[in-house]
């Protein structure tokens, strides 16, 4: 686990970083509110990496970097600085700071971006002090006389390299027997004989049982109880060193602080490291150590993603030493660049970028420190590439500058990625400031469903009437005031137990200037450890009151209506009444037949107003209960007939008509049953009619039929009656085709479209 102090006056700032770097990034955080208290910390406890903010008061960022390089140039520095001052951050790098990362509006990314950073630097010092753990190493094993020294060296290598606080060797002898030979970063008592008493017999049985055993504070109990009092141990590892197979011995390393990992690469490479003690018992296993070591070092330099250097500190930089990986990084052999036999490396630089590369490279010289660069260069090809330098002063004895050594990395890839994800990022966080709905972010806090505000939008801000300053860091509960509404709750429960995404499309909230509705949608995703919830919301009060508004107005408009279909129906009603009062008083058949006919087309009309008036759909007729009704009122009309007829019908009951096609059905019906009922069958006879209204195929299909006499060929085809042009001029109306079906009695079948405007065409 990386170990990370980060240094910040913003409390808030301080909060949110600690859990996103723990939680998505797995980290371990402390966090200090001054430059003061930094340096105090320091002395306390061991970090692997810091994160310091410029503008702080008292000591700021740039002092911190400089106390802090005056006692460790190698611990990774990485510096917050606001967008307005890069020119902090160049002086920064300038005196040794590892990176810079610009504060952006969103904490979320300006923290993913330190996280990445913070890996980097923290990957490369490792390397490095592996590597020159290694090498110094093997130069003490083949130039020392004593066996204490190469044994101290050994300690000290392995603690460098695995990151932990002591270590001691112990060396199996000729009789078998494990001694304690040395240590480093334990204390005296340590070496006690009653310890060791104690110790002995238990790394026996590891050395005899296992290659290496690691142990964490939960199983160190073992033998905690003989080092209670003498060292406060918190996690440790013992890894066994063989020779040609044989145990020769083993080292004990230890943590005082907290539980470090010790990953199978690292043991291998401990053990690679302190087995080299077996070699100075012999010359030649000595010179075969260095010659490996050699070896390994040398591997390591050809495998590098880059080329390793060592040049003269003047204007060209002239290469006095190239690895092979030139060729891969700039397209020319190492031979081409050293003692500058075809170009100079200083002219594969830009041009815009050669004056700040040499006044970073002379001020770092200056101070003997380290440093780093990014800059362009020309391939052979005369491609550019961006490439990665880190690099050192070398010195004489007499403490000048004789040339420099480094090494540089192609970092093209990664710099188009980078590139891309800022345009990403900056796509990204304009969407989100300038969205119209109100968005906010919350992280899950500690994983106990507490989740806090770490990012809203403008928007949000507008809704809230608040900056996000002052609403950063509070939980999801109290973002929406005092009391949560259960709905709100229910949806957030929901999301949070089977994560799928919760719409709420009106809910009333109680804000400070009174209630409002809000529309909210609830998302969320995991980042690593962590959990996120997007809350996405929009005020949608005056919307609902304009629904509201024009739902009464349109209930007043239905009632208008319905009251006008009533007044409709009572008109059609007298004016039926009337016609039947002067049916009464003609004797002439003809004209009293006339005058019921018209009293039927009437009803007709008057039934579908008063059908109107009391459905629920005012705009609407359902055919099952019109017809029926019509019938009905025929049946009352024709009473005292002197045909007794019985009717069938075939009506789909969910066939419903408007108005302007209802009315020419319905006197279209009306004429064809009363043509029927009076001209269909014999003077006292019997007769059926069946009528059909039916729906194919998008096409609406009426069918009136008797078993009556029938309609002759002349009747048919020179038919001119007023009843066949009304019936045809309805049809007309209805964009349909009228068809005469033959066969026993009369069959008329009208099809029409269920689309108004579409004519038939048969």
């Amino acid at each position: 686990m990386t170990k990370v102090l980060l240094v910040d006056d913003e409390s808030v700032l301080l909060d949110l970083g600690r859990q996103i770097l723990e939680k998505k990034f797995g980290f371990s955080v402390d966090v200090i509110d001054s430059g003061e208290e930094a340096l105090k910390q320091l002395k306390l406890r061991r970090y692997d990496a810091i994160i310091s903010d410029y503008a702080m008061p008292g000591m700021d960022g740039l002092e911190l970097l400089r106390r802090i390089r005056e006692k460790d140039p190698q611990i990774p520095f990485v510096l917050f600085t606001v967008r307005e001052r890069e020119s902090v951050a160049v002086e920064a790098l300038n005196r040794g700071a590892n990176f810079y990362v610009q504060k952006e509006n969103s904490p979320h990314v300006s923290f993913t971006e330190l996280a990445h950073k913070v890996n980097t630097s923290v990957e490369l010092v490792r390397a490095e002090k592996n590597l020159r753990a290694q090498r110094d190493l093997a130069i003490a094993s083949a130039n020392s006389k004593k066996i204490e020294d190469i044994l101290k060296h050994c300690l000290q290598a392995a603690i460098a390299t695995s990151y932990l606080d002591a270590a001691a060797i112990y060396l199996v002898d000729e009789q078998d027997h494990l001694s304690l030979a040395m240590t480093e970063g334990f204390s005296s008592e340590y070496s006690d004989h009653v310890i060791q008493a104690h110790l002995i017999p238990l790394f026996l049985s590891l050395l005899r049982g296992t290659d290496s055993v690691f142990r964490n504070s939960q199983t160190i109990h073992e033998y905690s109880h003989i080092l209670e009092t003498t060292e406060k141990i918190h996690s440790d590892a013992v890894i066994s060193l063989t020779h040609h197979s044989k145990p020769i011995g083993l080292i004990h390393i230890a943590s005082f602080e907290d539980d470090r990992e010790l990953s199978p690469p690292l043991q291998r490479f401990l053990q690679g490291i302190v087995v080299q003690i077996a070699g100075h018992i012999s010359d030649r296993l000595a010179e075969d150590a260095l010659v490996e070591s050699e070896r390994m070092v040398n591997t390591l330099i050809e495998n590098l993603p880059g080329m390793v250097y060592k040049c003269s500190f003047d204007n060209d930089r002239t290469m006095e030493y190239v690895s092979e990986g030139s060729l891969f990084l700039t397209g020319y052999h190492s031979t081409d660049l050293v003692q500058n036999q075809n170009p100079t490396y200083t002219s594969l630089i830009h041009p815009d970028d050669r004056p700040r590369i040499m006044e970073v490279i002379r001020r770092a010289v200056e101070r003997h420190a380290q440093f780093k660069l990014t800059y362009r260069i020309f391939t052979n090809t005369m491609k550019f590439k961006w490439v990665w330098e880190q690099g050192v002063g070398v010195l004489n004895e007499n403490g000048d500058v004789i040339g420099l050594e480094g090494f540089i990395i192609d970092i093209t890839r990664q710099k188009v990625l980078d590139d891309q994800v800022k345009v990403s990022q900056n796509r990204l966080n304009m969407l989100f400031s300038n969205m119209n709905a109100g968005c906010a972010i919350f992280l899950d806090h500690d994983g106990d469903s507490r989740f806090i505000l770490i990012e809203m939008n403008r928007a949000a801000e507008n809704l809230e009437d608040k900056k996000k300053e002052k609403l950063l860091g509070k939980t999801f509960q109290d973002y929406f005031g005092p009391v949560i509404p259960e709905e709100l709750s229910t949806a957030l429960n929901n999301l949070i137990t089977t994560g799928t995404p919760q719409s709420l499309s009106r809910i009333l909230i109680e804000t400070p200037s009174g209630n409002k509705w809000r529309e909210i949608y609830l998302s969320n995703t995991h980042v690593g450890n962590a959990r996120e919830i997007f809350l996405i919301y929009s005020d949608v009060t005056s919307r609902i009151r304009d629904e509201e508004q024009i739902i009464t107005s349109l209930h007043e408009k239905e009632l208008l209506l319905k009251e006008i279909h009533h007044r409709v129906k009572n008109n059609l009603q007298i004016i039926s009444g009337i016609l039947k009062l002067q049916g009464m008083r003609t004797t002439d058949p003809v004209t009293s037949e006339i005058l019921q006919d018209c009293r039927n087309q009437v009803f007709a009309m008057a039934s579908i107003h008063e059908l109107l008036y009391s459905s629920r759909d005012i705009g609407r007729i359902n055919v099952n209960e019109y017809v029926g009704n019509l019938i009905n009122h025929l049946k009352q009309e024709y009473v005292g007939a002197n045909v007794s007829v019985r009717y069938i019908t075939d009506i789909d009951p969910d066939i419903v008509l408007d108005i302007e096609r209802c009315i020419p059905c319905g006197l279209i019906l009306n004429e064809l049953i009363t043509n029927a009922v009076k001209y269909a069958f014999e003077p006292g006879g019997n007769g059926e009619i069946k009528v059909s209204f039916t729906h194919q195929n998008h096409f609406y299909h009426m069918i009136v039929s008797d078993n009556g006499r029938g309609i002759t060929e002349e009747k048919s085809s020179t038919g001119t009656s007023l009843g066949t042009e009304l019936i045809s001029r309805l049809t007309h109306q209805l964009r349909g085709e009228i068809t005469r079906i033959k066969g026993p009695g009369t069959t008329i079948e009208i099809v029409f479209s269920e689309n108004p405007g579409e004519r038939v065409h048969l």
